[in-house]
């Protein structure tokens, strides 16, 4: 299970305040534009959570590319 120790940061991290939830909205909409609409829900979720792990330092830029 090499994924396993990700999912309490998802499930189990609550915003301090309502500005990350709006950032989240705001990214969420950026990623859902006209222009990348037909992404699937686990790219969608992915391409959201790899941002946020690599704000908090969790994903480098060196292992993505």
């Amino acid at each position: 299970y090499p994924h396993l120790h990700w999912m309490p940061l998802d499930y189990l991290s609550i915003p301090a305040t309502s500005v990350d939830v709006e950032r989240t909205f705001s990214q969420g909409r950026l990623l859902l534009s006209h222009i990348c609409n037909r992404l699937c829900v686990q790219s969608t979720w992915a391409l959201l959570h790899l941002g946020i792990w690599s704000k908090m330092g969790y994903v480098k830029d060196k292992d993505v590319k």
